[in-house]
């Protein structure tokens, strides 16, 4: 059996899921468009502020014009890249050379998508947002409500974003498990007892605009010091050239090396080494084209209570 990996440019390991349990919700968030050139110009539509309407207009002259006009920004996709080796005595603790770059392939990927959805986090969950945003954590429903009032303008499905920590601090407020008990008779005791996203978005249906509920994984999206946050966000549509119809919240920009693919998986054998080396390397931007059409709410963090008991000892010394 060989233990040397294959010398080049590798689609099948490219085309290999990673974190199929959880996922990823960055690109949900912000649609991958697709670039032929690392760097240029993107122009977008951005919510016009309405304008009071004429009146009292004298004939034969012409209305005053609001013009409608497109936006534009500069965008640069840096490169983001990670390799992973295996050496030549794991091929075969691995089952071999199949295994090896299956697992040094995906462990490539992940590293790189890791990277675009902790960007993806922050862009949403800025420190500037989080400052602005309201705690609703004691009476989330009307809170989430009025927020929604902020983002009504946009066009597009209206989504709750939380971390696994904020979903769960949401879904633990003394009012949601309330509704929740008023909500689900239609719905299986398993279901409602596990609290799954899906019966969650139900529940949301019926008390608020919400048409979707994200839940991303904490490792990218309960960010240091929000871990309380959740985000109000219209979903901006898939399609590449939404941006040019609507006002939407932003798009993430991704380079395709061959037009094709967004990553580009290599390997080689290292045979000084004697290791496989796979490397994986992504090249994007996040760009938000109207910020106004997300906004953060505080929902609270799960209680975490802990007991420490201390023992006093009196010890007493006779002479």
């Amino acid at each position: 059996m060989s233990w040397k990996t294959q010398i080049g440019r590798r689609p099948d390991l490219e085309a290999l899921e990673v974190n199929p349990v959880i996922g990823y919700i960055g690109n949900t968030i912000y649609p991958v468009i697709t670039v032929g050139e690392k760097a240029g110009k993107i122009y977008y539509k951005t919510l016009t502020a309405d304008a009071a309407a004429q009146t009292s207009r004298t004939a034969g002259t012409a209305p005053t014009r609001t013009l409608l006009t497109d936006s534009n920004l500069d965008f640069s996709c840096a490169e983001v890249i990670k390799a992973y080796g295996v050496a030549k005595s794991e091929v075969k603790q691995m089952g071999g050379i199949e295994n090896a770059d299956r697992l040094g392939g995906k462990a490539s990927k992940r590293s790189v998508q890791r990277a675009q959805e902790d960007a993806q986090a922050a862009k949403l969950f800025s420190a500037a947002r989080y400052a602005a945003a309201l705690d609703v954590s004691s009476n989330p429903f009307d809170g989430i409500l009025w927020k929604l009032d902020d983002v009504r303008r946009y066009t597009g499905r209206k989504a709750l974003v939380f971390s696994e920590r904020s979903f769960r601090a949401f879904i633990n407020n003394t009012e949601t498990k309330a509704r929740l008990v008023y909500s689900f008779r239609d719905v299986p005791a398993a279901d409602m007892l596990a609290k799954t996203p899906a019966v969650v978005a139900k529940m949301l249906a019926g008390f608020l605009a919400i048409d979707e509920v994200l839940i991303g994984d904490d490792n990218h999206w309960a960010i240091s010091g929000q871990e309380d946050a959740a985000a109000i966000v219209v979903l901006p549509p898939n399609e590449d050239f939404s941006h040019k119809m609507d006002p939407v919240l932003g798009k993430t920009i991704v380079y395709l090396p061959d037009g094709e693919q967004p990553y580009e998986i290599e390997s080689y054998p290292l045979l000084d080494a004697k290791v496989n080396s796979y490397d994986c390397t992504g090249w994007y931007d996040i760009e938000e084209f109207n910020a106004a059409a997300a906004v953060l709410v505080k929902v609270g963090n799960p209680a975490i209570t802990t007991t420490t008991t201390t023992t006093t000892t009196t010890t007493t010394t006779t002479a």
